[in-house]
């Protein structure tokens, strides 16, 4: 029967219980056999291990579980003031499956800062596997931890095996060593719980997250998750993985994924990860999370991305895939303007295009199509010693066809390096249709993208400046979107736009749209191919046609070519009204000429801005 210090009957007569009892206190370590804990995988111990555990806060010392296993029928927990706990033994939870329990709690909640603590060996196991049903049930919840070591050698059976919290504080700049996660539903949980806490700069190496065949098959499992309390601190971040192992057993209709970000935090990296009998998403993002790195070293896949719910909202999240051609993840420039100003031309006497781009307005449209809303030439648009002038309303934009690329990075640069410009973007169906307000259809990297209602067009809710990190946008595009116009606007004022780039992913190669039939924007020529039969033309005597080709204006330099080998004529041409050429053949030689119909030729091409 159990039995404490003080009811020890000691032997020998140069030995007595209180200086048995000092010298136990005056040691580094206290151990539940201390007080009459057995650890034989019968007894309940958890008033043992309670009482080794105060005792331990009360003294800053080390609490010591020995080998075996120690049997407890409800949660234990170790102060703050303790120094640490080695554990070389195994806590054992003796609870129902649908009886949840928090077993083991590590550091002082609220306000207080446990720093520099040393956790070794935790070992905390389930005897009856959890139904999964309640998030009270937890193996191990580490509280407020700051500068410390956490040595997790195996949690199993729990709803949450590991919680490292943010109460009324922080847990931060903290090293946890992890080893075997077995059979949790969430099997690493970094969460707060106020708004006064945060969950930041954490170091995390190894992990072994798996689930046996068979557990709990109908619900949904997660590696690592990120989540917080209802209003409580939401950008957890700066949390770095080094070669975490994910064997989640996904089996239909269960999803089985390796991260689940339901926060606004940044950088979240993985590194080398291992992605065995999971679904082919390393993470799924359900909130504002932006920054984060996936690499996978191994899958039994190489089509592995990132799942983004109806919730999320942001997008510039990458996945790395190292296992399959590690070198087509690298990104590739799809496009470049490194020269606005030597890239314009005038698309009329008052309108100015980029070659490679088209211009993009922002004002009230009833237009609906991709080449009605993708301009050749706008006013607003000046061009200055360095740049191009674009009025608020105005921007430039390159069209991408997007039917299975679907990422994208647009870089911009300002006159000066100033800040300035928003992210635009125009989506469209198959058949070059605007899809008018489509959830999800856009999601960029630094800022939340809104529907404006006037100009179609989803346009980023903050401006793109350095200060805010949001400079360089990464684009994520909906499945419905087969074409895109992805560019820069004006928005808060005129912005004197220098350069521009946009990237992808070269696993794809998708086409820039410009210059073609279907899209004659973007480019400082048009053509035109028709036929012309000449009538009988005496000495000197000459002959009009007048051609339509679409988006010539007054001024263009044009010029036309007659398909025959005669060479009693020659031809003039000339732009003489929007959208009409007028072309006039001479006959030069001394005699009459009638020639059979012939193709003829026109070309018209814009003026560079000087």
């Amino acid at each position: 029967m159990a039995a404490r210090i003080d009811d020890l009957m000691v032997l020998g007569q140069n030995i007595s219980k209180t200086d048995l009892a000092k010298y136990l206190r005056d040691r580094e370590a206290v151990l539940p056999r201390d007080f009459g804990g057995l650890g034989d995988g019968a007894a309940n111990d958890r008033a043992a291990i309670q009482a080794c555990f105060d005792r331990a806060a009360a003294d800053g010392k080390f609490a010591v579980i020995p080998p075996g296993t120690w049997n407890v029928d409800a949660g234990v927990t170790l102060g703050g003031g303790a120094r640490g706990l080695i554990m070389q033994g195994v806590i054992q939870y003796t609870g129902a499956a649908n009886a949840p329990a928090t077993v083991l709690t590590l550091g002082d909640g609220g306000t207080t800062r446990n720093g520099e603590k040393l956790y070794l060996n935790l070992q905390v196991t389930r005897q009856i596997q959890s139904d999964w049903l309640s998030e009270v049930d937890i193996g191990i919840l580490a509280r407020n931890l700051d500068s410390s070591l956490l040595d997790l050698r195996l949690v199993s059976g729990f709803t949450i095996g590991l919680r490292t919290l943010g109460d009324g504080r922080g847990f931060e700049d903290t090293t946890l060593i992890l080893g075997r996660i077995l059979n949790n539903r969430y099997g690493l949980d970094a969460h707060c719980a106020t708004a006064t806490a945060w969950n930041t700069s954490i170091r995390y190496y190894g992990g072994h997250f798996a689930c046996a065949t068979g557990i709990n098959p109908t619900l949904d499992r997660f590696g690592v998750r990120f989540s917080r309390q209802a209003g409580a601190y939401n950008n957890h971040n700066r949390h770095i993985f080094d070669g975490p192992n994910f064997e989640l057993r996904q089996l239909d209709p269960n999803v089985a994924i390796p991260f689940l970000n339901e926060t606004s935090g940044t950088a979240i990296i993985a590194r080398g990860m291992r992605m065995e009998a999971c679904s082919p998403i390393a993470a799924q993002h359900t909130g504002a999370a932006t920054d984060c790195e996936y690499e996978v070293a191994w899958a039994q896949t190489y089509a592995i991305g990132i799942d983004y719910t109806a919730t999320a909202t942001r997008a510039g999240n990458a996945v790395y895939n190292r296992h399959r051609a590690p070198a087509s993840r690298l990104t590739r420039l799809l496009a470049v303007i490194p020269n606005l100003r030597a890239a314009a031309f005038r698309h009329s006497n008052t309108e100015i295009g980029v070659e490679g781009a088209c211009i993009i307005a922002t004002s009230t449209t009833t237009e609906t199509t991709m080449a009605a809303l993708s301009w050749n030439g706008l006013d607003g648009v000046a061009a200055t010693g360095r740049g191009l002038l674009l009025n608020a309303n105005r921007g430039v934009a390159f069209v991408a066809q997007t039917t299975h690329a679907k990422e994208f990075t647009l870089a911009h640069w300002l006159v000066g390096g100033a800040d300035g410009g928003r992210l635009c973007v125009r989506p469209f169906d198959g058949a070059g249709t605007v899809r008018e307000n489509q959830p999800q259809d856009v999601l960029a990297s630094g800022t939340t993208m809104q529907w404006d209602t006037a100009s179609k067009s989803w346009q980023a809710g903050a401006v793109m400046q350095d200060s805010s990190l949001n400079r360089r946008q990464t684009v994520r595009l909906g499945a419905g979107v087969a074409f895109a116009q992805i560019g820069v606007i004006g928005f808060d004022g005129q912005i004197e736009l220098e350069a521009l780039r946009l990237y992808g992913l070269p696993e794809d190669a998708p086409a820039i749209l410009y210059g073609c039939p279907s899209l004659p924007a973007g480019t400082r020529t048009l053509a035109l191919e028709t036929s012309w039969d000449l009538p009988s033309l005496g000495p000197g005597a000459t002959a009009n046609v007048d051609v339509t080709v679409p988006g010539a204006r007054r001024g263009d330099f044009a010029d036309a070519s007659l398909d025959t080998s005669s060479i009693a004529f020659v031809l003039d041409c000339h732009v003489w009204s929007n959208n009409s050429v007028r072309v006039t053949a001479r006959n030069v030689s001394a005699s009459t000429v009638d020639l059979a119909a012939a193709p003829l030729a026109v070309q018209v091409v814009k003026r560079r801005v000087v």
